[in-house]
């Protein structure tokens, strides 16, 4: 490339919210402003949402201002009223099964959902070459495979390899035009209507059963677990030690790229149990929280 041509565009960086999570992806938004302080013009941001309040919508625009960010709000279809909705989740999860219909124009997205921070320099994900994947993802840390940690209840019996990869569905990267070409979202949203009951993970299972394997497999470092969160809880069992250490995944935390707060403790929450990754994700909400005062 001559020193005078312009760079091509990067793909947007795209986040579905709700009122639900309207400040994490404040927060999620402020990590990925400081983690790119010297190239904030290279990205775009869009933020899907179906429902979302105006003032939600307005402290958004906002804060993408005040961070120097090129923001777009994209208003969404509603989901479909039939997709289930579990405890753990809102209809939101659902908005990046239909991404690649509502932006049309767009030919590769960096899907991310908004319980995570942003710890270096995205431009190497977004950029990376897909070799005719539609999705690429990383394997899940607390159930990497099918037949661990009750991913896939009904759907993978006897369908699919015990043992055949499990993604999680928090990063995505995706080529949309690969996405449209092969019906792969599309397919995960038919199996989620018409077995509504199955999913425990709902996108995410459905969007592994569409994939029937047919993925990119990431660097960890683009979705790390907050694995010490996870873990402090009574309840939890490691149930994949075999195939990858507690241990390892959580000195990985320190190094990741990509942060990401899956499970029921919310770093924001007062609840949360003390980690590092807390303490971090923390510096980003106080100055989120300090920004608005």
């Amino acid at each position: 490339m001559a020193w005078n041509e312009p760079r091509p565009a990067l793909p947007a960086i795209v986040c579905a919210v709700d009122d639900n999570f309207e400040l994490p992806a404040r927060v999620a938004l402020q990590s990925l402003a400081a983690a790119h302080e010297e190239c904030l013009d290279d990205l775009r941001v869009v933020i899907l949402y179906d429902t979302l309040s105006s003032d939600a919508q307005t402290r958004l625009r906002v804060h993408g201002d005040r961070l120097g960010l090129k923001l777009e709000l994209v208003e969404s279809p509603p989901v479909d009223p039939r997709f289930p909705v579990l405890r753990r989740y809102t209809a939101a999860i659902y908005l990046r099964l239909n991404v690649h219909h509502v932006l049309a124009d767009e030919s590769r997205v960096l899907y991310l959902d908004s319980d995570l921070v942003i710890l270096d320099d995205l431009r190497e994900l977004l950029t990376l070459p897909m070799d005719g994947h539609a999705i690429g993802a990383v394997r899940d840390s607390a159930r990497p495979t099918m037949s661990r940690g009750g991913a896939l209840p009904s759907w993978g019996q006897g369908e699919f390899p015990p043992e055949r990869e499990y993604f999680n569905s928090g990063v995505l990267l995706l080529d949309l035009d690969e996405c449209r070409a092969t019906g792969v979202l599309d397919r995960a949203g038919d199996i989620l209507l018409r077995e509504p009951e199955v999913a425990r993970f709902p996108d995410q299972d459905a969007l592994n059963w569409s994939a029937a394997d047919d993925w990119l497999r990431l660097d960890r470092k683009w979705n790390t677990f907050a694995m010490s969160i996870m873990a402090s809880r009574d309840d939890y069992v490691h149930v994949a030690e075999d195939l990858v250490s507690l241990d390892s995944l959580v000195r990985a935390e320190r190094t990741a790229s990509i942060l990401h707060f899956s499970g029921r403790d919310k770093p924001w929450q007062d609840t949360c149990p003390p980690s590092w990754s807390r303490d971090r994700y923390r510096e980003f909400l106080r100055a989120v929280e300090g920004a608005v005062r």
